[in-house]
C-alpha cells in the first residue's frame, strides 16, 4: 500500500502519544463491547510496561489525578489530542479512549446514544483504575461529540463511583443543547440535505465541505489523493455505525440538561461554524453557576488544534489546584 501522507502523519501523532508515556491497549468492557484506548502506565497492568511504571513513578506509591480525553467525530484521538497529551502528562495520568465505531472500538449492542458511549468508558475506568480503598480523582474532558459523552460520563461517575471521584469537567466546542433545528441549519451551511452527510462524508466533495467549516482558515488546497486517503482512513470504516451515533444523540432531543455538581470549563472557538459561539452561552446557562466560559480568539471548531498553546494554558490552569498553577505550560 505504500506510505502516504496520512500514514506518515498518523505515525507522527502516535509518537506524540508515546512520548507522553502513553501506551496503546484494548479491553472488553462487557460481553458485547471492546474499547481501544491509550493510557499512562499506572492505568495498565504492571506486566505491560513495568519499566515505564518505575520510571514515571506510577508503581502505586504516588497516584496522580487522571484526565480522560474524549475525542469527537473525525480522525483518531491521536490526531485530535496530539498537542495536549504532552503538556497534560507532566501533571496528570491520562486515559484516551477511542469511542465506539471509531478505530478499533466495537460493540454488538444496539444502543447508539452518547450516554451508552459514556457507560462504556465508565466500565473501562472501573477495570483500569477502580477498586482502590480511596477513590482516585478523575477529570473529564471532551471535544465536540466527545463533550456530549463527557457530560454523561461525569454524571455517571458521580452517581456510580466505581472507585473514582470526579474532579472537574471541561467541554470544548460541544453544544449540549443542540436539537433538530440546529442539525438542519448545519446541514444547510454545509450544502447537504442531512447533517449525517456532512459529519460522516461519503466522498471527497463532502469531506472538503466539512473541512471548510471546521477550522477558521482551513487549508486552501487539498490534493485529491490526500482527500481520498483521509476519507478511506477515518470515515469509510464503520460508516453506518457513525451515522447511527449522530441519529442516537440523546442530548438536546427531549433530554433535559441539568447542572453538573462539578466545576465546569467551557472552551469555544470565536468563529466556530459547527456550533456558533452564541451556543456556548446557552450551554453555560443550562449548566448552572459553577461554570467558566473561555472563548479562544481567531479559532473555529478545533481550538485545541488551531491555538493549542492558549488552549493548553486555559485547560491546565483550570484542572490544576491553585497552588500548582505557577507551573509553566509550553
Amino acid at each position: 500500500m505504500g506510505f502516504g501522507v496520512v500514514s506518515i502523519l498518523n505515525a507522527v501523532f502516535r509518537r506524540a502519544f508515546n512520548s507522553a508515556g502513553l501506551r496503546s491497549s484494548s479491553a472488553a468492557v462487557d460481553a458485547d463491547t471492546t474499547l481501544h484506548f491509550w493510557a499512562s502506565p499506572s492505568l495498565l497492568p504492571p506486566s505491560s510496561d513495568s519499566k515505564s511504571n518505575s520510571k514515571n513513578g506510577s508503581d502505586g506509591k504516588q497516584r496522580r489525578p487522571v484526565v480522560v480525553l474524549i475525542h469527537g467525530f473525525g480522525p483518531d484521538p491521536t490526531w485530535q489530542w496530539a498537542s495536549q497529551v504532552g503538556p497534560l502528562s507532566r501533571h496528570f495520568d491520562l486515559l484516551v479512549p477511542t469511542l465506539l465505531f471509531f478505530g478499533a472500538s466495537t460493540t454488538r449492542a444496539p444502543d447508539r446514544s452518547d450516554a451508552f458511549q459514556a457507560a462504556a468508558i465508565a466500565a473501562l475506568l472501573s477495570g483500569v483504575g477502580g477498586g482502590e480503598e480511596e477513590p482516585r480523582e478523575v477529570h473529564v474532558v471532551g471535544t465536540s461529540y466527545g463533550g456530549l459523552v463527557a457530560y454523561h460520563l461525569a454524571r455517571a461517575l458521580h452517581e456510580g463511583g466505581g472507585g473514582w471521584r470526579v474532579g472537574k469537567v471541561a467541554l470544548c466546542s460541544s453544544d449540549l443543547a443542540k436539537g433538530p433545528e440546529d442539525d438542519r441549519v448545519l446541514a444547510a451551511k454545509g450544502g447537504v440535505a442531512e447533517v449525517t452527510e456532512l459529519m460522516v462524508p461519503a466522498d471527497t466533495k463532502a469531506l472538503r465541505r466539512l473541512m471548510a467549516i471546521c477550522a477558521n482558515g482551513p487549508p486552501k488546497y487539498l490534493p485529491e489523493c490526500l482527500a481520498r486517503e483521509l476519507l478511506q482512513k477515518f470515515f469509510a470504516a464503520q460508516r453506518e455505525g457513525k451515522i447511527q451515533l449522530i441519529k442516537g444523540i440523546a442530548t438536546g432531543h427531549g433530554f433535559e440538561i441539568t447542572p453538573l455538581p462539578q466545576e465546569v470549563l467551557i472552551v469555544w472557538g470565536e468563529f466556530d461554524q459547527i456550533f456558533p459561539v452564541e451556543k456556548a452561552h446557552k450551554v453555560k446557562e443550562k449548566l448552572g453557576e459553577k461554570v467558566m466560559l473561555k472563548i479562544i480568539p481567531n479559532t473555529g471548531h478545533l481550538p485545541q488544534q488551531e491555538d493549542s498553546k492558549l488552549f493548553n494554558q486555559i485547560l491546565i490552569n483550570f484542572l490544576l489546584p491553585s497552588s500548582a498553577i505557577s507551573a509553566s505550560v509550553k
